[in-house]
């Protein structure tokens, strides 16, 4: 069975990934920040909600830190890693690595995180300033060096390191590059990643996945696992082509998406934090509203039984009966000489049955359903 079944009952979490903040130091360009018009309603999430989120934890095997904002404006984002551990999670978290003092590096490392991601944009100055600002790109390896001594000063193998790098028809260029310079880090991952939901033309015109893959495409890439593998990195690239999928890597069976207002949805691509104008993602079907979708509030009631709400059950089944099904008729596809025609058969018949299994209404236009 795929590590992605969950009965939809729960509850057992795989993962939360929690938006402890959803202010943020930066203006990316690849950010919905940049949208003309656009009135963020910025904001931390709250103790209270904390509270009504902590008998969750406790069968809950990994909280992601990350949102729409930057975790490093907390003065006590220590403390709450060490609440969360207390909980007997795994505990993660994502950033722009442009705050990192020598100090907090420290912090994090004695409060017993387990793994810290950071994000990146570009290998050189000017492409990741382009797209994160300028002295953006300084920082970032100042943080990453920043944490590696505090590890080596502590004795410490934790918190693991990883760089999140944002694929785009620039950045792509620079794969390579950035694998290479991360030699010196220790690095456990390397992972790329699509940005796929775009807000502005600028936005669109980054996106890599809607780009049909050349042969000087081919080279980067393998350009890049031969630098991941002199360097000891563990290098994860996403999907460059559309693909069958019965539920997208952010898993809803399993888990979900904690807002900084208290709000519960299934990804963090369902609530932005905004208000007033809409924003609206560019689509293979056209420029559409993005959709919002959220089951309840931390305010009123705890993560349990929030899940448990029919509502939220109802939209899980949808994703667990195309996982049920994917899963019946992929294991009947065999290793033998016939195995690629009866994959070409099977895959013609699961693709036939998904237009009478849909996913949720929200969800239809998301290129994560593809595989991106």
């Amino acid at each position: 069975m795929s590590t992605l079944s969950c009965d939809i009952s729960g509850p057992h979490y795989q993962s939360i990934q929690i938006e402890l903040t959803n202010r943020c130091n930066l203006s990316c360009k690849t950010c919905i920040r940049t949208v003309p018009g656009i009135n963020l309603q910025e904001q931390d999430l709250s103790s209270s909600a904390i509270q009504n989120l902590k008998p969750s934890l406790e069968h809950t095997d990994a909280v992601h830190l990350q949102g729409w904002g930057e975790s490093m404006l907390l003065g006590d984002l220590p403390d709450r890693i060490r609440c969360f551990k207390l909980k007997g999670c795994k505990v993660s978290f994502t950033t722009s690595g442009s705050l990192m003092t020598k100090q907090q590096a420290a912090e994090l490392v004695s409060c017993g995180l387990d793994a810290i991601t950071f994000s990146m944009a570009g290998a050189t100055v000017t492409l990741q300033e382009d797209l994160r600002g300028k002295g953006s790109h300084a920082r970032l390896w100042q943080s990453m060096q920043l944490v590696q001594e505090a590890k080596q000063q502590a004795g410490s193998k934790t918190p693991a390191m990883a760089v999140s790098y944002l694929l785009t028809t620039e950045s792509i260029n620079e794969l390579p590059l950035a694998v290479k310079f991360c030699w010196p880090f220790g690095l456990s991952l390397f992972a790329g990643v699509q940005l796929t939901h775009a807000a502005t033309t600028r936005q669109q015109d980054l996106c890599l996945f809607s780009s049909c893959p050349g042969q000087r495409f081919k080279r980067l890439i393998r350009h890049a696992h031969w630098h991941a593998f002199w360097g000891g990195i563990r290098l994860q690239l996403p999907q460059f082509l559309p693909d069958l999928t019965p539920i997208c890597e952010k898993n809803p069976l399993a888990s979900c998406f904690i807002a900084a207002d208290g709000s519960v949805a299934p990804c963090v691509f369902l609530y932005p934090p905004h208000s007033g104008i809409p924003v609206n993602w560019y689509t293979k079907k056209g420029h559409l509203a993005a959709p919002i979708k959220r089951f309840g509030s931390l305010y009123q009631e705890t993560l349990d039984q929030i899940w448990q709400r029919t509502e939220y059950q109802s939209f899980r089944k949808l994703f667990k009966d195309r996982l049920d099904f994917y899963e019946k008729k992929m294991g009947h596809v065999g290793c033998g000489m016939d195995g690629i025609e009866q994959l070409d058969i099977v895959r013609k018949s699961i693709r036939k049955a998904f237009l009478k299994r849909p996913v949720p209404d929200c969800c239809q236009n998301c290129p994560k359903m593809e595989g991106f």
